[in-house]
């Protein structure tokens, strides 16, 4: 179960998310012509976080594929590493299509509160890959904590 959770979760709360918003679509878009949301500060807050995720994740992947010695070292060839270097590439490669999404968004002020319904499917393709960009890297940063806990040896003892 934890494999699946591990492999497929990211991807099945994105779905989740997209199921809530394609049942309060109708909420969402009176909330939108009511103003209660304010789109482009959602639109920029996500590019912020994208583009921190994304570093931060460059940085575990230099962290990792830099690691010549140690524990790291000696998983390096398993199925394991290989799945962490997968899930890596599928959030570092989210970040930037949520990043590249998110700008026009924002510049233009992409509103759904007409109710034309490809401006909803617009935001809610929007909305999916934020929420699997996000998962995808809380993934890799739940992991990575694991990997940094394990302890190489000490050469010299004492």
């Amino acid at each position: 179960m934890t494999g699946f959770v591990e492999r497929w979760g990211p991807l099945v709360l994105a779905a989740g998310g997209l199921g809530l918003l394609w049942l309060f679509r109708t909420e969402m878009t009176s909330f939108d012509l009511a103003d209660a949301l304010e789109l482009r500060s959602l639109y920029s807050a996500v590019v912020d976080w994208s583009a921190i995720q994304t570093g931060f994740l460059f940085g575990i992947f230099g962290f990792v594929a830099g690691k010549n010695e140690g524990f790291i070292a000696a998983i390096r060839d398993t199925p394991e590493m290989a799945a962490f270097s997968r899930f890596m590439r599928t959030a570092i490669f989210l970040g930037f299509i949520v990043t590249l999404m998110s700008i026009p968004l924002m510049v233009s002020g992409f509103e759904i509160r007409d109710g034309a319904l490809w401006r909803y499917a617009v935001f809610s393709g929007w909305s999916f890959l934020t929420i699997w960009s996000f998962f995808a890297f809380w993934r890799i940063a739940y992991l990575f904590g694991i990997l940094l806990r394990v302890r190489d040896r000490p050469r010299i003892p004492g």
